[in-house]
């Protein structure tokens, strides 16, 4: 159920509840004792009974349609004045009719309003008793009342704080969907962002170095068949390692099964396709290598991978070096090569990707280069690291 239809349901059975009640008033009176016909009161009590039915139903509305600042209190003196008269001419007998009054006061004032307008009911219940009988047996006869009227009170208290609860519930309930489908719309971003950078770190690093190996064998195809055979064999054989890397990526989702295999060792082999395409390597591994987890040991190897694929495609270079670094916290692994280099770092998907996967881990990735002076891009990751 909505908040509307709660509130629209909540609204129609307090106003058949209060005609119920009025009702029930002016049944008492009509049969408290020998009923004397006077035309002028009984004209009075049913212009009154209209009256205070009307404002009971429809008039705390309409106020409330008016955007009054004093439309409440208007609203409760009106309906205490028309109660009252009520009350006060079937002596005392009605006085059934201002209990709604009570369950109104605590549903729509504040603490000390619903309080005030609580004692007035009580009192004005009470007076016409006052008048008739005096004192006597005064306690016997309004704390019945009193009773009524505070039972009515604190139910109604209880009812509203019951109904206040189930909004907020309600309403708590509804921003949990919307956190579900925000947290699910973003989990969904975040895995396609993973799988492009799977599709670009493998697939194009495998794709790039079949490219190169392909030109060189068009361009030794007449002058050096042997070399050209070569060159398609090393296409070949990176075309048959593309697509087991394209499995993995599907059968995993955070860690690459190569790690089996030390991290230098393939290392070393991704430098030799470097060497193939004609770029003298060098590798170098300082401290005691030891197992990593499969997420630092994965995002270092796609580092250098990302690294010596922009070598072989932009760097127009000579020699190219990779070290690795393994300290007691971190490790650090550094990709330079001696060619054109750039007025700044690219910020193309590759290196975009590295840096989120990076970061991921609490690691740092930084770029030095300039015009001339080659390109050196840097990884430091904490040995521990887990994805955060």
């Amino acid at each position: 159920m909505n908040d509307n239809l709660l509130k629209k349901s909540s609204s129609q059975f307090g106003n058949i509840a209060f005609a119920v009640v009025v009702l029930a008033g002016y049944s008492s009176w009509l049969t408290s004792g020998p009923f004397k016909f006077d035309m002028a009161v009984l004209a009075a009590m049913v212009v009154l009974g209209l009256v205070y039915l009307g404002l009971g139903t429809w008039g705390e509305k309409l106020l409330d349609r008016l955007k009054w600042t004093w439309a409440a209190p208007l609203y409760f003196l009106l309906q205490l004045l028309v109660g009252g008269a009520i009350v006060y001419l079937s002596q005392g007998s009605a006085w059934l009719v201002l209990l709604p009054l009570a369950s109104q006061a605590v549903d729509d004032l504040p603490g000390r309003g619903a309080l005030l307008v609580i004692s007035m009911v009580w009192i004005l219940q009470v007076v016409p008793f006052v008048l008739l009988n005096g004192w006597t047996n005064l306690a016997a006869f309004s704390m019945p009342i009193l009773a009524a009227v505070v039972f009515v009170a604190v139910f109604t208290k209880i009812t509203v704080n019951e109904q206040e609860a189930r909004l907020k519930l309600a309403q708590a309930n509804q921003k949990l969907r919307q956190y579900a489908a925000q947290a699910e719309q973003l989990a969904t971003i975040q895995e396609r962002n993973r799988l492009a950078r799977e599709i670009h770190d493998g697939l194009g690093h495998y794709l790039t170095a079949i490219n190169i190996q392909i030109k060189a064998a068009q361009a030794f195809i007449e002058q050096d068949p042997p070399q050209a055979k070569v060159a398609l064999e090393n296409a070949q054989n990176l075309s048959q390692e593309a697509l087991a890397d394209v499995r993995r990526s599907i059968s995993e989702l955070r860690s690459d099964p190569s790690t089996a295999s030390p991290l230098p060792a393939r290392l070393a082999a991704l430098l030799e396709e470097t060497r193939r395409a004609g770029i003298q390597t060098e590798l170098k591994v300082q401290g005691a290598p030891e197992p990593l987890s499969p997420q630092v040991d994965f995002t270092l190897y796609r580092a250098a991978q990302e690294a010596l694929t922009n070598v072989r495609k932009h760097a127009s270079a000579s020699h190219a070096s990779l070290s690795l670094v393994y300290t007691e916290n971190s490790l650090r692994l550094e990709v330079c090569d001696d060619g054109v280099g750039a007025q700044q770092a690219s910020g193309g998907f590759g290196l975009t990707g590295l840096e989120e996967r990076v970061q991921l881990l609490g690691g740092a990735l930084t770029v030095k280069t300039a015009p001339g002076q080659g390109f050196c891009l840097a990884v430091e990751i904490p040995r521990h690291a887990e994805i955060k």
